[in-house]
């Protein structure tokens, strides 16, 4: 096989070449981790404020439900746990419909 002979000039512009290719390459790369760097640091971030949120609101949970339980008559821990479990659920569905809609804003 010949071996290609290129002088200074031509090795030169075939180096540069092959630099901007590779920054082109090392750029959209960096781009794409970048995209799924944020969106992987939001999905933890919003587990993490959701924990704390949630955890936040056992307290006047557990004290609403207990003060409803007395006025309406009822008692058992059977009531207390659905009642709370529906008042977290209706939370959580809404905390997670504003994430949804708030991550989709960022991609338009």
């Amino acid at each position: 096989m010949a071996e290609i002979v290129l002088n200074k000039k031509e090795k030169k512009a075939v180096e540069k070449e092959v630099r901007h290719r590779l920054y082109i390459r090392a750029k959209k790369h960096a781009s794409e981790f970048k995209k799924e760097f944020k969106k992987q640091l939001l999905v933890a971030v919003s587990a993490a404020f959701g924990f704390l949120m949630a955890f936040s609101w056992r307290e006047p949970i557990t004290n609403l439900v207990d003060l409803l339980a007395k006025n309406m008559g009822a008692s058992g821990l059977i009531f207390y746990n659905v009642i709370s479990a529906l008042i977290l659920t209706v939370v959580g569905v809404l905390f997670l419909m504003f994430m949804s809609r708030w991550a989709t804003d960022e991609k338009k």
